[in-house]
């Protein structure tokens, strides 16, 4: 039969008994049981934590761009009224340009969805779509307003450039009187040549004066010709662009040159008689792609 038991023997240096102890094998079996089990329960734990870890790194690091979010959140929720505002007033200055410009178009502003509103209930809805706003709307609501904004700042772009080209184009076209003398001896068109005689077609006016009258360039250009041309006697002819060019004839004294850049109201020469001419005056011709048009309608002064 099977020994229930352990004889346990301590021995000293000299290999003689000290102490004899019995120990029943079902407590030794007990005993080899529970350490077994505590040794698995530490591994167990050991490789839980070792894969846990990341999970639980990650769980912190969303956790904190999570409260940054929800920061980030409630200041976009108090800065929405002011852009809402400043995105209604954008509107509003954009249909001014549009209705003062007298362009003839049909005025255009911001698309605002849900919030445009007049001035008198503008507030109120503002208030009441913040507060009952959901947090997943508060994203998309931006990026309308920046896409709104954006649209806005192309189509100003384009509108400014118009203004930019308008205005140059009103700073090149003449329409200034070319020399100070109030009389036009000759007008535009048919009339008796005072030289020949008969019927011939003027391509311009005549503005009488003195010989040392001064002569000015009605608008912006550009001198292309300093010099003689047959019958006109001493000539300048001003490019404005677009087409359009001023001839100033009969001339006594040249006060530019080629290539000069001249500003409306330049002084350009001194008004004389040479070339066909029955006396002091100046010879003033509007072209468009060289043909001649009335200077009269470029007269505003």
């Amino acid at each position: 039969m099977r020994n229930p038991s352990y004889a346990v023997i301590v021995l000293d240096s000299n290999g003689r008994t000290v102490a004899r102890r019995r120990v029943l094998r079902s407590t030794v079996k007990r005993t080899l049981w529970a350490a077994g089990a505590c040794v698995a329960l530490c591994l167990f734990a050991l490789v839980h934590a070792l894969i846990a870890r990341p999970q639980a790194q990650a769980a912190r690091v969303i956790a904190l761009e999570n409260a940054e979010l929800r920061e980030l959140t409630r200041r976009l929720d108090a800065q929405l009224p002011e852009l809402r505002r400043i995105a209604l007033g954008a509107g509003v200055e954009f249909d001014q340009v549009y209705a003062k410009s007298g362009l003839g178009v049909r005025a255009r502003g911001l698309a605002l969805g849900p919030f445009e509103s007049t001035a008198k209930t503008e507030q109120p809805e503002v208030k009441s779509a913040i507060t009952t706003m959901e947090p997943i709307a508060l994203p998309l609501e931006y990026e309308r307003l920046l896409s709104d904004g954006r649209k806005a700042r192309a189509e100003l772009g384009e509108l400014l450039e118009y203004f930019h080209d308008a205005e140059r184009m009103l700073s090149n076209t003449p329409s200034l009187r070319p020399a100070r003398s109030p009389w036009i001896t000759s007008g535009f068109g048919r009339r008796n040549d005072p030289v020949h005689g008969g019927l011939a077609v003027h391509k311009g006016i005549d503005i009488g004066g003195q010989t040392v009258a001064e002569v000015f360039a009605p608008a912006d250009g550009t001198v292309i010709f300093v010099g003689k041309r047959g019958g006109y006697g001493n000539v300048i002819v001003v490019d404005h662009g677009y087409g359009l060019q001023t001839h100033y004839a009969h001339l006594s004294k040249f006060r530019c040159t080629v290539g000069d850049h001249i500003k409306r109201g330049d002084s350009l020469a001194e008004m004389g008689g040479n070339g066909k001419s029955t006396g002091p005056h100046l010879h003033y011709e509007v072209r468009r792609y060289g043909r001649p048009l009335d200077p009269s309608r470029f007269i505003l002064d």
